[in-house]
């Protein structure tokens, strides 16, 4: 990490929202979108390594699954391919039947659908067990 951003976090900890001074402010806030800016370049390049990575695993896995193969030995390293079983929904109806007939709700793994959820609200239906929250996130635009 930057010595840069070390420091003016120390600096930082422990003031006060409402007590913090404009200078502090104002430091944070281009602290805050040089890091960003900084990550958000690096993710580009990361998502690049991984289209490159993705591209060649794939072609090597089909090599090795269609040639039957064990794997291959390069520079004193064994690329192999692996098998498991997992599980997955052929069948919703049949799924969402059977959790409903035995309560075995543990089956599921809960992640609300936010923009169903959204068009029920727009056509002003309540779903029950759900509400909105406030979530702020910091924007950065030219003035």
């Amino acid at each position: 990490m930057d010595k840069k951003y070390t420091d003016l976090a120390a600096a930082l900890t422990g003031v006060e929202a409402l007590k913090a001074s404009q200078d502090q402010i104002k430091d944070a806030a281009m602290a805050w979108r040089e890091c960003r800016a900084k990550r958000l370049e690096t993710k580009r390049l990361m998502e690049e390594e991984q289209e490159f990575e993705t591209y060649f695993m794939s072609f090597v896995m089909e090599c090795l699954r269609q040639q039957r193969s064990e794997g291959v030995l390069v520079g004193g390293r064994i690329t192999a391919l692996q098998k498991r079983e997992v599980a997955t929904v052929s069948n919703k109806e049949d799924l969402v039947a059977h959790i409903k007939k035995t309560g075995d709700i543990d089956l599921l793994q809960f992640r609300l659908a936010t923009g169903a959820v959204d068009e029920r609200r727009a056509n002003e239906v309540k779903v029950p067990g759900v509400e909105y929250i406030e979530v702020y996130t910091l924007t950065d635009r030219k003035s």
